[in-house]
């Protein structure tokens, strides 16, 4: 067993492990996403957007939720979003045209505003959490047993639901 140190330190599988194994690399991306989900909150607030700052709020139970998954190693399923299911959502986002009545796909823009930029910032970091989750706990890439690897991927999937979670905050933003 490693000594706790200024490399080594934070738990996982009940023992010290250096401060770059992947799981403590995945910890430190979903603790950013949890910092810069609040930061979205604050800005939505100041702006005088309660439903964004409670759909944010919701996203960051979410955000919790995995973190807490993945310490205590138990399975992960994300919750209704915004009062739809995770499925819903994602079926949302692949037509906006239908969903919220926007000409396509939209692109975003500075004309948007800081809540759409930040809206989408957020949505391609939370994209890139779940990249990094694919390749880290795929069963190649392991440290450990295969079915510990396997189970990892309710993580990638839940960031998967929650980039949808985010495009789909986006799409409704401008549409209204």
């Amino acid at each position: 067993m490693m000594k706790k140190t200024s490399l080594a330190g934070d738990r996982a599988e009940d023992r010290l492990v250096s401060k770059t194994d992947r799981r403590i690399r995945f910890r430190g991306l979903i603790d950013s996403l949890e910092a810069e989900t609040i930061e979205a909150q604050v800005l939505a607030s100041g702006l005088g957007e309660p439903y964004y700052c409670g759909c944010l709020g919701e996203l960051l139970a979410a955000l919790r939720g995995i973190l807490a998954a993945e310490v205590k190693e138990t399975s992960f399923t994300l919750p209704d979003l915004f009062g739809f299911s995770p499925e819903e959502l994602h079926r949302q986002t692949h037509n906006p045209a239908a969903s919220f009545g926007l000409a396509g796909h939209p692109l975003p823009d500075y004309r948007q505003g800081s809540l759409a930029a930040r809206l989408n910032t957020l949505r391609a970091h939370v994209r890139e959490a779940e990249l990094y989750a694919v390749r880290a706990f795929c069963p190649e890439a392991a440290a450990g047993p295969a079915e510990v690897a396997a189970r990892r991927e309710d993580l990638a999937q839940a960031l998967n639901r929650l980039s949808s979670a985010l495009y789909w905050l986006y799409c409704r933003l401008l549409s209204s």
